[in-house]
């Protein structure tokens, strides 16, 4: 297995390192939302876990009945209680048996909250790659505009010598104006590429949340990790094929709280609970204080429009579509790490190419700045020439950035884990 990296940690040191992106990505408002949405989904699978204890309850109530209680006998009329009524009760209630509800909406709640979590990680594997695309990017114009620079200069020390020559009546005018000329479009060019260098900085200032003002890719070369190796590891670990996965076992859990809808349902209840005219709950002279009860109640719904049914089938649609869902994200995320891979290949040859282009265009530079000052070659052949290497040295930076993004895309593309373990990064 080849490396990715040494390509981070001993080379970017500057204020705004590869790494240090990458953890303000992990402290990003974004990551805080999902953290968020995620601490409240686990609670709430606390919540279902709590359904499976019993249920204390405490009632207090007073009432004053607007009429005495009587009761009418064959010749008289008697009073049977107070107008004054007030009950106190402590009651337990234990769910004996649910039809499985219970348990289901518990493991419901724990996917949902294992899911939230795989999207927190799913999202920060996201904005790594948004990161990196940025950041590989606003470091290629850093190079882009050196390369530019480089031409400004060559352009001014050519022009410089091209006066000298202009003074003692050894060049025309236009072609004084031209070598000047080819200077204001460098400077243009100059202009046009910090403009966009700092578009990107911008963005992924946002995207981090707090200022970037540099970036710089690393000088060893960029090693890409096996696809075969990365395509395992994204069937094992890649966090949104594992949410899809979770969702196939909510569509389950919801098969089984629908099925609960056909048993009965059994609680033990209990309760402690006192009656008087008085808050001291010590009876009211007619019935009985105490009216404390234990016991078992059962429910069970016989008939309910066939609404449980449907009910059923529709969450064994959802369960297909769930099922169907990762089959196909399976394949697609195989056949982006298969074209991912092409494009690192595609890339290197175009890098190889791009560097042999500097070291043509550099020679060729060197030989028409010599034939220029001997008045072999104009000085449009010259700023052309300069340019040419300039825009050599522009296409090299840029396909290294973007053979920089690609691999960390690649390990990207195997999951967060796959990535964190190979690059050291947590």
């Amino acid at each position: 297995m080849k490396r990715l990296l040494p390509f981070i940690l001993p080379t970017l040191v500057f204020a705004q390192s590869y790494p240090e992106i990458l953890a303000g990505i992990d402290a990003s408002h974004a990551v805080q939302s999902a953290r968020a949405v995620e601490h409240s989904a686990y609670e709430a699978y606390l919540a279902a876990e709590g359904k499976h204890l019993p249920s204390l309850d405490a009632r207090l109530s007073a009432l004053k009945l607007n009429r005495t209680p009587t009761a009418v006998l064959a010749s008289s009329k008697m009073q049977t209680a107070s107008r004054n009524n007030v009950e106190g009760e402590l009651s337990l209630t234990y769910p004996l048996f649910s039809g499985f509800a219970l348990s289901a909406s518990a493991g419901k709640a724990k996917l949902q909250h294992e899911k939230a979590l795989l999207e927190t990680s799913d999202l920060k594997r996201n904005l790594y790659l948004d990161a990196t695309r940025l950041y590989a990017a606003a470091a290629g114009y850093e190079a882009v505009i050196a390369a530019q620079a480089e031409a400004k200069n060559a352009i001014d020390a050519s022009y410089a010598k091209a006066r000298g020559m202009y003074a003692n009546g050894l060049l025309a005018p236009a072609e004084l104006y031209a070598i000047e000329a080819k200077g204001y479009e460098i400077e243009a060019d100059i202009a046009e590429s910090k403009s966009a260098r700092l578009r990107l900085l911008n963005t992924l200032s946002y995207l981090t949340g707090g200022r970037v003002d540099t970036a710089k890719l690393p000088s060893e070369a960029l090693w890409a990790p096996d696809p075969a190796e990365v395509e395992t590891a994204a069937r094992i670990n890649r966090e949104d094929l594992l949410s899809l996965a979770k969702a196939l076992g909510i569509a389950r859990s919801d098969i089984a709280l629908a099925r609960s809808r056909w048993y009965p349902q059994i609680a033990l209840v209990a309760s402690l609970k006192r009656h008087g005219d008085a808050f001291d709950l010590n009876g009211d002279g007619y019935t009985n204080p105490d009216k404390s009860y234990g016991g078992i109640v059962a429910s069970w719904n016989l008939f309910s429009g066939m609404s449980d049914y449907h009910a059923i089938q529709a969450s064994k649609a959802s369960e297909m579509a769930a099922y169907a869902a990762i089959e196909d994200y399976t394949n697609r995320i195989v056949s982006e790490i298969r074209n991912t891979a092409l494009e690192i290949e595609a890339t290197r040859s175009k890098l190889l190419s791009a560097q042999m282009r500097i070291k043509a265009a550099a020679e060729y530079t060197k030989l028409t700045r010599g034939r220029f000052e001997n008045q072999l070659s104009s000085a449009d052949e010259l700023g052309r020439a300069i340019a040419d290497l300039a825009a050599a040295k522009a296409a090299a930076a840029t396909l290294e950035s973007e053979l920089f993004t690609l691999n960390v895309s690649l390990l990207l593309q195997g999951g967060l884990e796959m990535f964190r373990e190979k690059t050291a990064i947590r």
